[in-house]
């Protein structure tokens, strides 16, 4: 993918680590591309997050120090790229 500009959300399943830093910028996420990187977030781990416990999105958002806000924000912009996820409101 190129990677002076987003990537393409449609394709967001075969996203990098790389390509999701680069969405958290544009959704104004930014903040969190560092600890994504460092937690391997790809597109692949997104896409399995519609089948979170809630268990393991508190996980989640413990071990990316996420403020809950910046999560629903996350949630969001991922609905809005795919479609309706489970956990999303």
């Amino acid at each position: 993918m190129n990677r002076e500009r987003p990537p393409e959300p449609l394709d967001f399943f075969i996203w990098t680590v790389e390509d999701v830093g680069l969405w958290l910028e544009e959704i104004n996420l930014g903040s969190y591309r560092q600890i994504f990187k460092e937690n391997g977030v790809n597109g692949e781990y997104l896409e399995g997050m519609s089948m979170f416990t809630t268990e393991q999105i508190l996980r989640f958002i413990r071990r990316c120090h996420m403020k809950w806000g910046d999560f629903i924000t996350l949630c969001k912009e991922l609905r809005r790229i795919k479609g309706s996820l489970s956990f999303c409101w």
